[in-house]
């Protein structure tokens, strides 16, 4: 059964999330934060003792949810490993529909304010890492069952997945730049998104694949 205090702590939560994503980590106003929350200041620091802490526990909170979406929309049947990495970047964009400004927050935090976050590239992995392990979720097992015989001899999994992230990441980044992290206009123009995505899964095919 939900409480006051847990009803103000998502409040606050949600607020931050968005002024976050909004402006990046050093320029968010807490001010701005309890303003939207509807909370006072002292109720806020009761929750969160400092701003950094309130950014690591949206941060939490944002992959909570992202992990919560992916479970069970994952196809393992699907052994192909192109073909489920399109799958998974539907679902992707899908909770990127749905919350928008999750999606805005990550962006800032991973393409936008990496080097202005109170967190460093190991501990956002260690948090990344507490979420599979403690969600009952399809993400760790996400490239689980994949049919690697049809792999050249020269890669392995690891190996396409390094070469595919980098390039996937590369790709997000350019998109999220493009439209400033405006995600109303990102989701407008997701279908030129998901069509260079396909282009280069299909270089990536060719190249992989016997």
């Amino acid at each position: 059964m939900s409480t006051s205090s847990d009803t103000h702590r998502e409040d606050i939560l949600r607020a931050a999330i968005a002024e976050f994503g909004r402006v990046g980590y050093a320029a968010a106003s807490t001010n701005e934060i309890i303003k939207q929350a509807k909370v006072s200041k002292g109720l806020l620091f009761h929750h969160f003792t400092n701003k950094e802490k309130l950014y690591t526990a949206c941060h939490m909170h944002v992959m909570e949810q992202f992990g919560r979406g992916f479970s069970g929309h994952i196809d393992l049947s699907v052994t192909d490993f192109f073909e489920r990495l399109l799958y998974s970047l539907k679902v992707k964009m899908e909770l990127g529909y749905k919350y928008p400004e999750f999606l805005a927050f990550m962006n800032r935090a991973w393409y936008f304010d990496a080097d202005n976050i109170p967190l460093k590239k190991e501990e956002i992995e260690a948090l990344v890492a507490d979420v599979v392990s403690e969600q009952s979720t399809d993400l760790a097992d996400l490239w689980k069952g994949i049919d690697t015989t049809k792999f050249k001899d020269k890669f392995e999994l690891s190996k396409i997945l390094d070469y595919t992230r980098l390039i996937m990441d590369a790709s997000w980044k350019r998109f999220s730049h493009k439209h400033r992290n405006d995600t109303k206009a990102m989701l407008k123009d997701v279908d030129s998104y998901v069509a260079e995505v396909e282009e280069m899964i299909e270089l990536l095919r060719d190249g992989a694949y016997k």
